[in-house]
């Protein structure tokens, strides 16, 4: 069975002043984590700071089996939590096919144990767009915490059907896989999704209403009454569209 010990660690946004955001990934991340049967451990807010953040991963790398970061691990001038991270673990920078949820980054911290030895305490870098934050947990590090908790089937995180689209989901070419925000419903047996709303990846509403994801292959996109491959986040409910 998958422990319920398994301290989780997350480092979230810069307090709000002016001309900043709302920070709505940290308690998105903290809700999705103890949803999925961990302990999530709240390591507060860090600001663009190379000292806070390092205090902030120590921090979370001594009481945590695993830390989780949201922003700051792009290519931009003020991605500080890579450069962090690149001078105190060994870190896998990605560039995902993926939307929402480009970049990713993966890697170890190194740090002493309270009985001695050295612990390898598992990273995950998240995007810091909201919906790409919380798309990137469904599809990486979720079911990294899983393997890490010692469940038996840790690829089978989330159940995957065909359904019918009750309306078109179109999309433009680009190289990569999309993964739309729907509202599935099973009506007599068989499974129906429609979009949840704005697909941007800063409209957290829409995320918030879904209960699945449609992955969508690069293309045009799917029409009415095409079948699609879903991504369940939640069960659906048996009921028809009104």
């Amino acid at each position: 069975p998958v422990s319920a010990q398994l301290r989780f660690g997350q480092l979230g946004a810069t307090p709000l002043l002016p001309g900043q955001i709302r920070d709505s990934n940290r308690p998105a991340l903290l809700a999705s984590v103890a949803r999925s049967g961990f302990e999530a451990v709240d390591l507060g807010r860090v600001p663009d700071d190379e000292a806070a953040i390092a205090d902030g991963l120590e921090r979370g790398a001594s009481t945590c089996d695993a830390v989780l970061t949201s922003g700051g691990v792009s290519m931009g001038d003020i991605d500080l939590v890579r450069v962090v991270l690149d001078r105190m673990a060994e870190m896998r920078w990605m560039q995902v096919a993926i939307r929402p949820a480009k970049p990713l980054a993966f890697g170890v911290v190194r740090h002493d144990g309270r009985s001695g030895g050295r612990r390898a305490v598992p990273v995950f870098g998240l995007p810091g767009n909201p919906v790409s934050s919380l798309v990137s947990f469904e599809l990486f590090a979720r079911p990294g915490l899983r393997r890490l908790a010692g469940h038996p089937h840790p690829q089978l995180h989330r159940p995957r059907f065909t359904a019918t689209a009750d309306e078109a989901l179109p999309r433009h070419p680009d190289g990569k896989v999309h993964f739309v925000r729907v509202v599935a419903a099973a009506d007599r047996g068989v499974l129906h999704v429609r979009s949840a709303g704005g697909q941007g990846s800063h409209q957290l509403g829409a995320m918030a209403r879904a209960n699945a994801l449609v992955v969508l292959p690069d293309g045009d996109g799917v029409r009415l009454g095409d079948r699609v491959e879903v991504m369940l986040l939640e069960d659906p409910p048996t009921q028809e569209w009104t």
